[in-house]
């Protein structure tokens, strides 16, 4: 990945930055399961169960396929650089893992993986320097500890949450900003119950990058979205939640 290529991305505008993350042409999987109720392998039998178009691209060193798609040994073997890579490893490789999809040029990452700021001050040391790490080389990062996001208009589903094994998300102009998965989960699954069209979800988790108010922006731009649910437990980044608003 360039410098220049780098800092263009460091330069995008905060909230449309999210865009790789949430409208992704392209998603690699590290920690790819063959297994579609793990962690690393629900997001991609959720994917090719609603057709998202772009490109999944599951990495797994012992394996040569995950769910019928060709898997990669790892981030270096990759193609081409990702759009948006879903992070479903134990916390220690996370940070090189992040690393290597840095030198790999990826856009963004969504981790998955718990261990960090939420489990005290070793955790968030490690948390200081996965984001740091994602700031060097301009990749937005969204977690740890994230139960993810997706955008059902595309059939993206960067998302472990099994709320979406009983029925993905309606058609509709509401996206949802949450930093609780597990209330996320449940106001999507009350939106489903009274017929709401929930397409575009974001759940921020640690919030070590991408905040709520970064994802309340981005849907606030979006021309996808009408109106936006958002649950705070505290607001994290006061500066970014105003300019959202």
């Amino acid at each position: 990945m360039s410098a220049n290529h780098s800092q263009q991305l460091i330069d995008a505008p905060r909230f449309a930055s999210l865009t790789p993350l949430i409208e992704p042409r392209s998603v690699a999987v590290i920690g790819a399961s063959s297994d579609p109720t793990r962690i690393g392998g629900r997001p991609i039998a959720y994917m090719l169960r609603h057709g998202y178009a772009g490109q999944i691209l599951p990495v797994n060193p012992n394996r040569a396929e995950i769910q019928g798609l060709p898997a990669f040994a790892s981030v270096a073997e990759l193609p081409q650089a990702p759009d948006a890579a879903i992070v479903a490893v134990p916390a220690p490789q996370v940070l090189e893992t992040v690393r290597a999809l840095g030198r790999q040029g990826a856009r963004s990452a969504i981790v998955f993986s718990s261990g960090f700021s939420e489990v005290g001050e070793a955790g968030a040391a490690m948390q200081d320097a996965v984001v740091a790490a994602a700031r060097e080389y301009g990749m937005r990062l969204l977690g740890p500890n994230a139960l993810g996001a997706f955008n059902s208009n595309l059939g993206y589903y960067a998302f472990f949450s099994t709320s979406l094994e009983r029925g993905v998300p309606l058609p509709g102009r509401v996206g949802i900003a949450t930093q609780s998965g597990a209330y996320g989960a449940h106001l999507l699954g009350m939106a489903r119950q009274r017929r709401l069209g929930t397409p575009i979800c974001v759940a921020t988790g640690n919030e070590a990058d991408v905040t709520l108010g970064d994802s309340i922006g981005w849907l606030v731009e979006s021309p996808e979205i009408d109106v936006v649910m958002a649950y705070a437990e505290s607001i994290r980044n006061v500066d970014s939640f105003l300019a959202a608003l």
